[in-house]
């Protein structure tokens, strides 16, 4: 299991190298690599500590139990 630290890391570099990958697409993806600058900026060059939430994974099953309490439209 990745640290916190080592997760941070490994999203950071998804993100820069999804960046690079829709640059050598051309211009149809620069709304793409706008969207991905803007929700991952603060992990580009952090200046304060990041707080890292992350969710447990769960079952099909505990979703349909938790989602039977919430009222749809």
């Amino acid at each position: 299991m990745m640290q916190s630290e080592q997760v941070v890391l490994h999203i950071r570099q998804w993100a820069v190298d999804k960046i690079q990958e829709y640059n050598k697409e051309g211009v149809v993806r620069i709304y793409d690599q706008f969207a991905i600058m803007a929700e991952f900026d603060e992990w580009f060059e952090p200046k304060d500590d990041l707080e890292v939430v992350s969710l447990d994974e769960i079952s099909e099953d505990e979703y349909d139990e938790f989602a039977e309490g919430i009222e749809k439209n």
